[in-house]
């Protein structure tokens, strides 16, 4: 009986371990330490009744496998939850990096656009004030050209009015050969 009661003892003690670390881990823990409440009571009633000591001792057994069970997942799902969280963070960490080196080269490849217009820029102006300067040159030549016509053309007037001069006169001059031939006839 002795034994008994220093193994109800024993494991009374136990299970008040049991139950503080169960308090830390587990949010119900109220339920599991109303029954280690309870089972202190049974095995307060152990020393009066050795029946009932082992049927006690396999429901304390039996919760106890259950907290040890509960205790368990927790302890996987708070490690599966760090690794989740572990992993979440290195996932970030590599979507910030990658959306640096994006906005990076984002960066230079504007730059880079941005010179090319300007040389781009740089040429449309070379060329247009080159198409204007052909423009003043064949401004010029047009004009150039224009008064040589003008001239041209009075010259041409000239040399029509001196061909009709000179035609008139030849007519005139072909009459008085005319007529003189006909006086000496």
């Amino acid at each position: 009986m002795t034994e008994l009661k220093t193994s109800a003892q024993y494991v009374e003690d136990k299970l008040d371990s049991i139950e503080e670390k169960s308090e830390h881990l587990l949010q119900g823990s109220r339920q599991i330490h109303d029954s280690l409440n309870s089972l202190d009571s049974h095995t307060k009633q152990v020393a009066q009744t050795a029946k009932n000591l082992e049927g006690h001792i396999d429901s304390v057994l039996t919760h106890s496998r259950s907290v040890y069970e509960q205790t368990t997942k927790i302890a996987l799902s708070q490690i599966q939850l760090k690794e989740g969280q572990e992993n979440m963070k290195r996932s970030l960490e590599d979507g910030v990096a990658m959306l640096k080196d994006s906005y990076n080269y984002l960066g230079k490849e504007i730059e880079k656009l941005r010179n090319e217009a300007i040389e781009i820029e740089n040429e449309v102006i070379k060329v247009g004030d080159a198409m204007s300067s052909r423009m003043d040159n064949l401004q010029s030549k047009a004009e150039d050209i224009g008064n040589m016509a003008g001239i041209s053309l009075d010259k041409q007037q000239q040399l029509l009015d001196g061909q009709s001069t000179a035609l008139e006169g030849l007519n005139s001059l072909t009459e008085f050969q005319s007529k003189a031939l006909e006086e000496s006839r």
